[in-house]
């Protein structure tokens, strides 16, 4: 099956992913700002299956890449669950010992770097996400990625205020990771069309 979809998006999702996950996880960890590390996990893990879209655009979508989609799926819906009950968890921890990250302005500075790099790469890819079901799922891989950003603004602006902002925003951003991972290992399920590349036949390429 060709489609007029490109691989640029899809491999700007990636790049994004990593550009804003490697310095969120980086910084998250070593100043204890829960909101902040779960971003940059997350923006990892979430970016990592555009890579493989992308390559399945050049290949337009045939039985190829089909697998390995699959497999990155599952394994990113099940690290996305760890994660998920890793911030639950701690997010929980710092919420009974109210204890108060010393994380700066950075989360607010990768936040707001996070709205406005993923906002239009989202309008991007919803525009492109009807011409195959891969290009749906990635897009709204996007969408999650850029509420996680909402979260992580949300906390940081409230943080000035209130010391159980970051970790109320980790355990906001741990729900919705659970719900992703979730629906990412129903995905890996896909419908005879999509994994035929729509052509309804699994004797295409």
């Amino acid at each position: 099956m060709k489609t007029e979809a490109s691989p640029v998006p899809a491999f700007a999702t990636a790049a994004a992913g990593l550009l804003l996950g490697v310095p969120g996880l980086w910084l998250g960890l070593g100043m204890g700002a829960i909101a902040l590390w779960t971003f940059g996990a997350a923006a990892l893990l979430l970016g990592l299956p555009s890579l493989v879209v992308g390559q399945r655009i050049r290949e337009g979508f045939g039985n190829r890449g089909l697998e390995r989609e699959r497999q990155t799926l599952r394994m990113a819906s099940h690290l996305l669950r760890l994660l998920a009950l890793g911030a639950i968890l701690t997010a929980a921890a710092a919420l009974m010992g109210e204890r108060r990250p010393q994380a700066g302005s950075a989360p607010l500075a990768l936040a707001g770097a996070a709205l406005a790099v993923l906002a239009p790469l989202w309008w991007a890819r919803r525009a492109q996400s009807g011409l195959h079901p891969s290009l749906a799922s990635d897009a709204s891989r996007v969408g999650t990625l850029l509420e996680l950003g909402g979260l992580l603004l949300a906390g940081a602006l409230l943080d000035r205020w209130f010391p159980w902002a970051d970790a109320a925003a980790g355990a906001a951003m741990g729900l919705r990771l659970f719900v992703v991972g979730q629906a990412l290992a129903r995905g890996t399920t896909l419908s005879a069309a999509a994994s035929c590349g729509g052509c309804g036949s699994c004797g295409c390429s």
